[in-house]
């Protein structure tokens, strides 16, 4: 009598639910990895974005002796301009030649605004359609990829003549542009309110005033809205030294406001990003002083100690996605990537350009 042997060809299910499991385990220990590479490669670009616009800086400079300001508010000369009409220019809008977008800077026409009021105060519709083009255009040096969204979806509404704001288009005709292409890196415009008095008082030392705090790119133009220009923003008037003081930083922008990295959609903070300077050509985006915030305040009222990465709310602090802190230019155009604890005076000692604070994130 002959015995045959049967031999098994496949997996009993224990040994299946093994190999899962061991696959499972495997995944759950890669993610993480193959997340924080991504991340690594995004930082990196984000990081080669502000050196990119720190050599546009440095050559805007070699140009004209000066930086560009943070943002330029003046009238527009020529026959195409209106007497009662505030137009504006920003520092990501200098710098486009600098930056490979020669083409894109020669479509714009200052003497029109960007508005969409533009036509009905007397401007040329195709001129001011033209200039609505430019400034929705995304660019993605100014984009960080660690940022939520496709810069294509992160178009804004901007509303300069909500809550006090002095600007407006003409009588009877507020100043409002519904396309902003996205920035999410704006300009140091200084140190003020609640984070400027803890920095300094609690490392003993004498609150400074507005003059000894500002930031390196501030305001051009003359006296309109009751905003008059102050000074130069040239290369000799950053005393402290280029390599201590932070020209451009992190701060996410578009349509979105985040209180950490949650959105928020309503309430007193969901309301302000018409206001928030989140566009490369947003006046506002020039225009953003480090006034601190505390941590998970939806309201967006209250100043306190916390300048990096609380809020991306402008005039309170600077914010990024990437986890711990965020990358700021130096006027050197060297990049630092400034940690979300960093001692309060070391991080107020790096946004003045003329304090002489004796502490710069450097040493």
């Amino acid at each position: 009598m002959t015995v045959q042997t049967v031999r098994r060809t496949g997996f009993t299910l224990v040994e299946l639910l093994v190999v899962i499991a061991i696959i499972g385990v495997m995944v759950g220990l890669l993610l993480p990895a193959v997340q924080a590479a991504r991340e690594a490669a995004r930082r990196m670009s984000c990081s080669n974005n502000l050196k990119q616009i720190g050599l546009a800086f440095h050559n805007y400079e070699s140009t004209f002796r000066t930086f560009p300001y943070g943002f330029m508010v003046h009238t527009p000369s020529g026959n195409l301009g209106n007497p009662v009409f505030t137009n504006a220019g920003t520092w990501a809008l200098s710098i486009l030649p600098f930056i490979e977008q020669q083409a894109l800077y020669d479509l714009y026409d200052r003497r029109v605004p960007a508005y969409d009021q533009a036509e009905a105060i007397g401007f040329p519709a195709a001129i001011a359609t033209i200039n609505r083009q430019v400034v929705s255009t995304p660019i993605a040096t100014f984009v960080c990829p660690s940022a939520p969204g496709a810069a294509e979806s992160r178009i804004f509404h901007a509303n300069y003549s909500a809550d006090g704001f002095p600007f407006t288009a003409g009588p009877g005709h507020p100043a409002t542009f519904r396309g902003f292409a996205p920035s999410d890196y704006t300009a140091n415009y200084g140190l003020r309110g609640i984070y400027r008095q803890l920095a300094f008082q609690g490392a003993g030392l004498p609150v400074p005033g507005d003059a000894a705090t500002d930031g390196p790119l501030i305001r051009g133009g003359n006296n309109i809205g009751g905003l008059p220009g102050v000074g130069s923003s040239r290369m000799a008037d950053i005393l402290d030294g280029t390599s201590r003081t932070i020209v451009i930083g992190e701060r996410t922008g578009g349509a979105e406001m985040y209180v950490g990295r949650r959105r928020v959609t309503t309430g007193p903070m969901g309301t302000r990003g018409p206001l928030n300077g989140g566009g490369w050509a947003d006046i506002l985006n020039g225009w953003h002083h480090t006034h601190g915030s505390l941590q998970n305040d939806d309201t967006g009222n209250l100043q306190g100690p916390c300048a990096i990465n609380c809020t991306n709310l402008r005039n309170r602090g600077w914010h990024s996605f990437h986890p711990g802190g965020a990358h700021m230019l130096m006027g050197d155009a060297s990049i630092q990537f400034v940690s979300e604890s960093v001692e309060a005076l070391r991080f107020a000692a790096s946004l003045t350009r003329n304090g002489g604070e004796p502490a710069s994130l450097n040493n």
